[in-house]
């Protein structure tokens, strides 16, 4: 590698400083992401209170260098300096970074002084109309110890469950999507190997029923192309989490009634929900929506239970059922 065009010394001292700020300073989590996987995103803030995590997360983009590499002194704002990436960098990234349900933020660390600043990459301002090659970044905004409290109110804000569950998706849970096929094709037959397999038992609430009615909630007319498409794509992720994932969380009863020989019928909707790890993109949160249909005699002894797949999808800030 050419030496004047070798970046991993600055890539290497800038990764370094914001772990020291993040977790030596400040004493939150760093969690880097993988050079070959960042996709725009070199890693995640997560914050804790007094060692315990909140459930809240920031991501993280991070340029390091110095003198003509990526600073940019801009006389239009003297109280503001640019990150020089380039117009095509940031026509690219933008639409990654305002998709993600969280935060991001770029630091800047000069590799000379070690100091670091930060900006808001889903705020507007930070963005130059005149040279659209650079990213605004505030002079008054050190990236520190005490940054973290103006975090709070950035744009994309968003507070995890902290019991939520982390699990990892490895290729043969999204490697069903074939490209000699439609997606739906491909979808349609992964969803009818799983509807006949015997990898449908959660650990506590017992087999669950992968059925036409599943399908047809996903692909039902005037749900969005793109939600669509989403589910269909995450449909191994909802197979493992009804093997691995325990917690259940209860969203909405939907009917209750009694029947004709005087039993109760309660039929709801209960999720579970993980922080997935994915072998080609960014971590997110999955939601998978189950619907139950209880029996219950006079006495409220439970005599029939079924469950059945109703949908997957990664919910944002949603609180629908989708």
């Amino acid at each position: 590698m050419d030496r004047e065009t070798d970046t991993r010394p600055q890539n290497a001292t800038g990764m370094a400083i914001v772990n020291l700020i993040v977790q030596g300073e400040a004493q939150h989590g760093w969690q880097p992401y993988a050079p070959d996987n960042d996709n725009g995103v070199d890693g995640i803030i997560i914050f804790r209170k007094d060692a315990v995590d909140t459930g809240e997360i920031i991501f993280v983009q991070i340029k390091c260098g110095t003198g003509n590499g990526y600073y940019k002194a801009t006389k239009k704002r003297p109280k503001h300096f640019g990150v020089k990436v380039g117009e095509e960098y940031i026509s690219t990234h933008r639409p990654r970074w305002n998709a993600l349900f969280g935060p991001i933020i770029l630091v800047y660390v000069d590799f000379k002084t070690k100091k670091a600043w930060w900006t808001d990459l889903k705020d507007e301002n930070s963005y130059s109309t005149a040279n659209k090659s650079i990213i605004l970044v505030p002079k008054e905004q050190r990236f520190g110890q005490h940054s973290f409290g103006s975090f709070k109110s950035l744009k994309g804000h968003l507070h995890i469950d902290p019991q939520i569950e982390p699990i990892d998706a490895a290729r043969d849970d999204i490697d069903y999507l074939k490209l000699t096929s439609s997606m739906k094709t491909s979808a349609k037959e992964f969803y009818n190997e799983w509807a006949t397999s015997n990898q449908r038992t959660h650990p506590d609430l017992g087999e669950i029923i992968v059925s036409r009615e599943g399908w047809r909630h996903i692909c039902r007319k005037g749900r969005r192309a793109e939600r669509i498409i989403q589910s269909w794509s995450l449909l191994g992720v909802a197979k493992k989490m009804i093997q691995s994932v325990k917690k259940i969380y209860q969203l909405k009863v939907f009917t209750s009634a009694i029947d004709s020989i005087g039993n109760y019928v309660q039929t709801d909707y209960i999720s579970l929900r993980a922080q997935v790890t994915f072998p080609q993109r960014h971590s997110s949160i999955v939601q998978v929506v189950l619907k139950r249909k209880r029996k219950f005699n006079g006495t409220n002894n439970l005599i029939e239970n079924k469950i059945w797949f109703h949908s997957v999808y990664e919910p944002f800030s949603r609180k629908k059922i989708r």
